[in-house]
C-alpha cells in the first residue's frame, strides 16, 4: 500500500477534507494532494504527523496479504479498466489473506476503513468478506463494517461475467445475505 493510499484512507475515514487536515498537520493542502496522489513521499515523520492528525496511528504489522485499504483501491482500478474479473481477484486475494491470517493479523487487515471502490455492491462485498473472516475466530470487529452505505437495498450479485449461475441462498454466508450480496460460500475458496 502506497502512503498516499494510506492518508487518503485515513482522511475519509476521519470526516476530514484535505485543507483541513493540512491546517491540522500545519502544511498547505497542495501539500496533503500531492501525497494522496502519490507525487510526493513522505518522510516517516510527515505520514506520521498527517495521520495523527487525521486521528489514526501508523502502526506496523508484518504480513504478506493485502488489507481492505489495499483491496478496495485495487477493486478499484480493476472496475475503472471495466475488468470484472480482476475485481473478483483481488477480491478473492483478500479473502485467501485473510483465511491464511488468523488473532491480530486478521484483525489488522480489517482494522482500517476502506474509501469507496465507487461500486457500492463490491463496497458490501468487502465489507461481508471481512466480517465473515473475523466472526469465524469471534474476532472484534471494526466499526466501518457497520456503515450503512455497505448494505444493498435489495439483493445483488457481483456480475463478474454473464455466464455466472444465480446463487443458491441457503449458500449465502450470513454477513453476504444481511449486506444483500449474493455470494456462496463456495465462491470465497481460492481459485
Amino acid at each position: 500500500m502506497t502512503a498516499g493510499t494510506l492518508l487518503r484512507a485515513a482522511r475519509r475515514s476521519s470526516g476530514l477534507g484535505q485543507q483541513v487536515l493540512a491546517e491540522r498537520a500545519q502544511t498547505s493542502q497542495p501539500d496533503v494532494s500531492a501525497v494522496e496522489r502519490g507525487r510526493r513521499t513522505p518522510t516517516v515523520d510527515t505520514l506520521v504527523r498527517l495521520l495523527d492528525s487525521a486521528g489514526h496511528k501508523l502502526i506496523a504489522v508484518k504480513t504478506s496479504h493485502p488489507d481492505a485499504v489495499e483491496t478496495s483501491a485495487r477493486i478499484a482500478d480493476a472496475l475503472r479498466s471495466g475488468a470484472a474479473q480482476a475485481a473478483l481477484r483481488r477480491f478473492l486475494d483478500y479473502s485467501d489473506g485473510l483465511a491464511a491470517t488468523s488473532g491480530v493479523e486478521r484483525v489488522m487487515l480489517t482494522a482500517a476503513e476502506p474509501y469507496p471502490s465507487g461500486s457500492p455492491v463490491w463496497d458490501a462485498a468487502l465489507a461481508a468478506v471481512a466480517e465473515y473472516w473475523l466472526d469465524q475466530e469471534g474476532l472484534p470487529k471494526p466499526h466501518w463494517l457497520n456503515d450503512p452505505s455497505r448494505t444493498l437495498p435489495s439483493p445483488q450479485t457481483l456480475d463478474v461475467s454473464i455466464y455466472d449461475l444465480p446463487p443458491r441462498i441457503d449458500e449465502v454466508p450470513p454477513p453476504f445475505a444481511r449486506r444483500n450480496v449474493l455470494v456462496e460460500r463456495g465462491t470465497l475458496a481460492s481459485i
